[in-house]
């Protein structure tokens, strides 16, 4: 499993949720993907706003999609 984090530099709560992020013991990797920089990704996920979390199973699988600035216990409570 991992995660994808699309966001963008532009993106103010995209800065703000990466700060959640760093201060949290996630159970997966995060991978970071910036939408100005592979949009052909962003569009493959139909990605429609930033910040977005997507939950991926090892074959690549979408498992879950978190929308928006989020909290540690809005992103705990994703997770479980």
């Amino acid at each position: 499993m991992k995660i994808l984090k699309f966001s963008a530099e532009w993106c103010a709560p995209c800065k703000m949720l990466q700060k959640t992020l760093d201060e949290m013991v996630l159970p997966y990797p995060v991978e970071n993907i910036d939408i100005d920089k592979q949009p052909d990704l962003a569009g493959e996920f139909g990605i429609r706003g930033v910040p977005t979390l997507v939950l991926l199973t090892s074959e690549g699988v979408e498992q879950g999609r978190l929308v928006g600035g989020k909290s540690k216990a809005d992103i705990m409570e994703w997770l479980s």
